[in-house]
């Protein structure tokens, strides 16, 4: 009977580990990949959806067009429950058995117990998320009220990536714009004493002068402590107006992740050593935002990034394979890559360790990281399919050669 590997999300980690699994076990496994949405979007560019630059679709790849050809089972469905003990997964249509488990599940946005917060806001996680922003602000815009107040809670990359679309949205929309005296105003509520919290210094003086300058008004160091219909109320009891509030503002492990009865760190996250497996059981590995990695040292200081999900995905996929064949698991080591966060049409911030450079180049740069991720993954299938059929391949696995193409 053929080993059965199902893994959870068709993110960066998710696919990364169902096309590593794939090339290195060929037909010998059967992998199940099992996603409630049926496409695989490039999530860091969201953030232009909802100012309209882009839709959805442009950012999105079919994630049956990507794993059929590939040999992968794709299965669309939401999981409700994962029973470790017996190695099941339930779905809502049906259970799945497994030998292998990697949960690439992402996270859910966390509104910290705020009163009204997750009635009153916006989300800002998903690209449907973002398809709402838009629709929203453009009926805003439309209406035309004599004073519109757009309030978006968090300043980390998210928030002030949200904060360059909607500064671009209103100028395309013709709406006089800023705090004094303008139509519409931004405001943006960071609760650290900066906007862009783990980047270098110089990073997030330069986002908050930037925008100011722009016309946004950047409150830091205050938290929201209560969301109203029309209101929101600041740690010091200053209650501002908001027409429209976009929660940008923190993430959370999701629900399914909450119920599993395995080890986790103290704000909730799934915890996997250094192996990409649970401690307490190393069939069931675990990548990108929903874990807490646990080094030789201890916690590995991540940031929840597609780049770090992506190799997580692929060495999980690498230990899978090689415990199938008794041999030792691969160590993971992060490796460190730029950061790119755009802030509308005209600027960007990179940044790769304490290097910091700004300026419209970092824009373009991103489109072309989104333009090449996608091309790969549409590509991909395609080599693996290739790769199964090419003779001569188990002789290049065996030798532990890289395969020429």
């Amino acid at each position: 009977m053929s080993t059965a590997i199902v893994i959870v999300g068709g993110g960066f980690g998710g696919l990364e580990a169902a096309f590593t699994l794939k090339s290195l076990t060929g037909d010998a496994i059967t992998i199940t990949l099992v996603d409630r949405d049926g496409f695989h979007s490039f999530i860091p560019s969201i953030h232009e959806v909802s100012s309209g630059k882009i839709t959805s679709r442009s950012i999105q790849i079919p994630l049956e067009t990507m794993l059929s050809p590939a040999g992968v089972q794709f299965v669309r469905d939401a999981v409700i429950a994962i029973d470790p003990a017996n190695r099941r997964l339930t779905t809502a249509a049906q259970a799945l058995d497994y030998d292998y488990l990697v949960l690439a599940t992402g996270a859910e946005n966390h509104f910290f117990g705020v009163p009204g917060a997750e009635e009153y806001s916006f989300r800002f996680r998903t690209p449907d998320d973002a398809e709402r922003i838009h629709a929203n602000l453009v009926r805003l815009l439309e209406e035309e009220q004599k004073d519109l107040h757009l309030v978006l809670a968090g300043g980390g990359t998210e928030g002030v990536e949200v904060a360059g679309e909607l500064l671009d949205l209103i100028r395309d929309s013709g709406r006089e714009f800023g705090p004094d005296g303008g139509s519409v105003a931004i405001t943006l509520v960071e609760a650290q004493q900066q906007l862009l919290p783990g980047f270098p210094p110089e990073a997030r003086a330069f986002a908050e002068k930037y925008l100011r300058e722009q016309g946004v008004t950047i409150i830091t160091g205050q938290r929201i402590t209560a969301v109203q219909k029309g209101s929101i109320v600041l740690t010091a009891g200053r209650e501002l107006p908001q027409s429209m509030l976009i929660w940008t503002g923190g993430i959370k492990p999701s629900r399914l992740i909450d119920g599993l009865p395995l080890p986790k760190d103290p704000v909730g996250w799934l915890l996997v050593n250094d192996r990409l497996h649970s401690p307490a059981d190393d069939r069931l590995y675990a990548v990108g935002d929903c874990v807490a990695v646990q080094g030789p040292n201890g916690p590995l200081p991540l940031q929840r990034l597609a780049y770090h999900a992506q190799d997580q995905g692929a060495l999980a996929g690498i230990n899978i394979s090689r415990d199938l064949r008794g041999r030792a698991l691969m160590r993971y080591a992060p490796k460190y890559k730029p950061q790119l966060v755009s802030i509308g049409r005209g600027m960007g911030i990179y940044t790769q360790g304490d290097v910091f450079k700004a300026g419209a180049w970092v824009d373009a740069l991103k489109k072309a990281v989104e333009r090449k991720h996608l091309m790969s993954y549409l590509t991909r299938p395609l080599l693996s399919s290739i790769s199964r059929k090419v003779p001569g391949i188990d002789l290049f696995k065996r030798l532990g050669l890289k395969l020429p193409f």
